[in-house]
């Protein structure tokens, strides 16, 4: 901007005198925000986008969607479905630019900079709004090695005699099924025990074993014969897919925009892993 270091620092030191909270924290190597200004930092942006809003409306003009979004994805989901998407809403909006993390748990969006995050569990905070946009399934598949070489189950009860992956914490899994004729409760003791749904997949996809992941890992071999689906007459709770954000929040432009783009893709329909079972 053209100005010191030293008139820098005095409009810092005034301006947290003013707020009443330091701003950043200083050390003799580096100089980082605090957690109160990256908070602060939101609804100023907030505050320059209404005044370009205004002044865009001043001049007859529709205001710009711009600007860097953050967005959080779940892993396996993220990587099928929701970053194959982002050049499509890039193209629409060409003053955005999107850095896209792909994790399955955020512990503080707010503290991470993110606007959105795509999630397959529960919201863990009261202050998130949680807006549902899909429901997919829980499916049972195996490979046809496997099945050729160990048999395959019928009921839930049967995978007890089964080599089973679940993508859990725990060695010990415990799956409620239902149907029409009621509900069955197994508890799984697989040999081979992951916290990744797509490791859990590849593993079955290698013969090694029955795996219960959720349908749109393997939607594609399903539909190609590459795997098969088992107990298709029983059903595990589904997965819901939303997308949160925080309450107090007004959302950016961008943010919105890019709710809007995404609800409407994964509105479309696709070819469910069974007939009659999307």
């Amino acid at each position: 901007m053209g100005i010191s270091q030293s008139t820098v620092s005095k409009h810092i030191a005034g301006l947290e005198a003013s707020l009443g909270m330091p701003l950043f924290v200083r050390t003799t190597r580096s100089i980082n925000p605090t957690a109160e200004a990256a908070q602060l930092y939101s609804h100023v942006q907030r505050m320059l986008e209404a005044l370009d809003d205004v002044r865009a409306f001043a001049r007859g003009q529709r205001p710009e969607i711009a600007g860097l979004l953050r967005i959080a994805v779940p892993v396996s989901f993220g990587r099928i479905h929701i970053v194959p998407l982002l050049p499509a809403y890039m193209r629409l909006h060409p003053a955005v630019s999107v850095e896209v993390v792909l994790s399955d748990t955020v512990d503080d969006m707010i503290k991470e900079g993110l606007e959105i995050v795509v999630t397959t569990a529960e919201p863990r905070s009261g202050s998130l709004v949680s807006r549902s946009i899909r429901v997919y399934e829980r499916v049972v598949v195996a490979s046809g090695t496997y099945l050729a070489a160990r048999g395959r189950p019928t009921e839930p009860v049967d995978l007890d005699v089964h080599d089973v992956i679940v993508a859990t914490n725990t060695i010990d899994a415990s799956l409620e099924f239902d149907s029409e004729h009621g509900r069955q409760a197994v508890r799984l003791r697989g040999r081979l025990c992951t916290n990744s749904d797509e490791v859990a997949y590849d593993a079955a996809r290698a013969g090694r074993g029955i795996a219960v992941v959720p349908s749109w890992l393997a939607q594609a071999d399903l539909a190609s014969g590459a795997m098969t689906a088992l107990l298709t007459d029983y059903f595990l709770p589904p997965i819901q897919v939303s997308l949160t954000y925080p309450r107090t929040r007004v959302l950016s432009r961008r943010a919105r925009a890019f709710i809007d783009f995404l609800v409407a893709e994964l509105a479309r329909p696709t070819r469910a892993p069974q007939p009659g079972r999307e």
